[in-house]
């Protein structure tokens, strides 16, 4: 076999977004012939029914392999919850804290049912040409105001995190494709979203060590090669002492912490290169070069064709100039030829669309989904009387419409709990929002009170303030954190649904009509408790 390229290593060691539904795509093209780009991402603007879907991924597989040779890695976010770019029929499924409340995972519950859903996403990307699944997320929430993980989370706790993130992993190798864990060192305790900032963890290390690393530690042991890293944007004080490295450029961090200290011999692979922690800092080329100083073996660039170009450039130049050893590059190409082997990339993939439609439509998998989804409804105080389903417009409920509230919830489905509560209910519903949410007047029997991550929305608080205040019963249901509940110091019956999807509100709207919320909350605190728990 010839020496393959300097130039097309580098290739193999990018993975780059583009913006179309079709091949040929000109920016994916255009990387691909100009630079050799020999792997991609998608996300929901990539992504259409399913069939589509399966063989815009068929081409784009065969077209990069007629350039280089090898198959292309075909990633996507596919975490489960508000973090899904695949969300057609059975392809949607919870998110991580739904998953972990559902099993009870707090308490050591069996997270055999995670695997299952694991399971089910990868053979769900499989069927569409998807070979790379950026979950499970491994972080361990315990800062309340952190912004973009929340919910992504399993829990606050290690133990949970790593039970769970394992269950999910093992199944989606079982599926057919390769887990990565995220987001390496750990992005649970900060307070600044990578997509916009430099979030900084400033907890020694003997706390890291008890809770951020265990997770980590742990599942890359049990899955070594059978699963990647991604590496995050932020500065470990630990390890970094006063200097602003991020994870993602810091050899500390990966060269020293996860290759030496953990063992790790799988690919590493960084967060969007394009984020505004990295941003901030340095231009494209030269974050580039870092992330491969610092050990990282491909570079993810998920929108433009400039910031992709740049990497390509500036590392061939290092390399050429000396700055990095060729060696280095040879190190990841390695890496990348025997993951590539174990996914059976060595040959183009052709997904069958017509298997992908059915896979979409398969009712048994949506059920087993949605019943998870119902067994995550967790009641966190008082009591909720069903019989206010039955009630009609005496029962008020104000919603928000759910959006992309971070830079990681891109083009996430539209969704109106009030809209769909009033439709079978007949309640009297309120669509809520920053610019709209005065009260009516009038007399209800009941409140209902829907609130989205509230601490960090002062009109959110202000609402709930008002109707805390009148005389009529108030329910608030909690459709994001339940850290939201330490907010509420009168209600009648506070409930969690962890996430806002059609799944989810499909499943409070059960929850409702039949009294029952068998979820477990696994976050710790008095109001995070479920009902009954001492």
């Amino acid at each position: 076999m010839q020496a393959p390229s300097l130039r097309h290593m580098i290739g193999q060691m990018l993975l780059a977004g583009f913006p179309g539904t079709e091949m040929p795509d000109a920016q994916a093209v255009r990387l691909l012939e100009e630079y050799l780009v020999g792997n991609f991402i998608l996300f929901a603007r990539n992504i259409g029914p399913a069939g589509e879907t399966a063989r815009l991924c068929g081409t784009l597989s065969e077209t990069v392999y007629k350039k280089t040779g090898l198959a292309p890695f075909l990633a996507v976010d596919q975490e489960g919850g508000t973090v899904l770019r695949a969300h057609e029929g059975s392809f949607a499924f919870p998110g991580a804290m739904a998953l972990s409340a559902a099993v009870h995972a707090a308490v050591g519950g069996e997270t055999a049912a995670i695997r299952t859903v694991g399971r089910h996403a990868g053979v769900a990307l499989c069927a569409l040409g998807m070979n790379v699944d950026f979950a499970p997320v491994l972080d361990v929430n315990s800062e309340p105001k952190n912004p973009v993980i929340g919910v992504r989370a399993y829990g606050d706790t290690p133990e949970t995190v790593a039970a769970c993130g394992l269950a999910m992993a093992s199944g989606l190798r079982e599926g057919g494709v390769l887990p990565v864990f995220k987001h390496f060192p750990g992005h649970g305790n900060v307070s600044v979203d990578s997509h916009i900032g430099l979030p900084v963890n400033d907890a020694p290390r003997a706390a890291l060590e008890q809770t951020e690393w265990p997770p980590f530690r742990d599942c890359v042991a049990r899955l070594g090669m059978d699963a990647g890293i991604m590496t995050a944007h932020l500065v470990c004080r630990a390890l970094e002492g006063e200097e602003h490295v991020p994870g993602t450029l810091s050899p500390r961090v990966v060269g020293g912490l996860l290759r030496q200290d953990f063992g790790f011999a799988g690919l590493v692979f960084t967060d969007c290169m394009e984020m505004g922690a990295l941003a901030s800092l340095c231009p494209p080329g030269e974050a580039a070069i870092r992330a491969v100083e610092a050990g990282c073996d491909i570079l993810t660039i998920s929108h433009t064709f400039s910031a992709a170009a740049e990497a390509a450039e500036a590392i061939l130049a290092a390399v050429e100039s000396g700055r990095l050893p060729r060696a280095r590059i040879e190190e990841s190409y390695r890496r990348i030829l025997a993951v590539k082997k174990r996914l059976g990339l060595l040959v183009p993939q052709r997904p069958d669309p017509e298997a992908a439609r059915a896979l979409a439509a398969d009712a048994e998998t949506a059920m087993f989904h949605m019943k998870l989804s119902e067994e995550s409804i967790t009641l966190l105080s008082g009591t909720f009387d069903p019989a206010l389903t039955r009630q009609g417009a005496a029962v008020r409920i104000l919603a928000p419409e759910a959006y992309a509230r971070t830079g990681v919830e891109l083009d996430a489905p539209r969704v109106n709990l009030a809209a769909m509560a009033a439709e079978r209910f007949k309640w009297h519903a309120e669509t809520v929002s920053d610019a709209a949410h005065d009260v009516t007047p009038g007399g209800f029997a009941a409140n209902i009170l829907c609130l989205r991550d509230a601490r960090f929305f002062p009109w959110q608080q202000e609402l709930l303030a008002r109707l805390a205040a009148a005389p009529a019963p108030l329910t608030v249901i909690l459709l994001g954190a339940p850290y939201d509940a330490e907010l509420i110091h009168h209600a009648d019956a506070v409930i969690a649904a962890y996430e806002y999807t059609r799944l989810s509100a499909e499943a409070l709207l059960n929850a409702l009509e039949s009294g029952r919320f068998p979820g477990h909350c696994p976050m710790k605190g008095e109001k995070g408790k479920a009902k009954g728990e001492k």
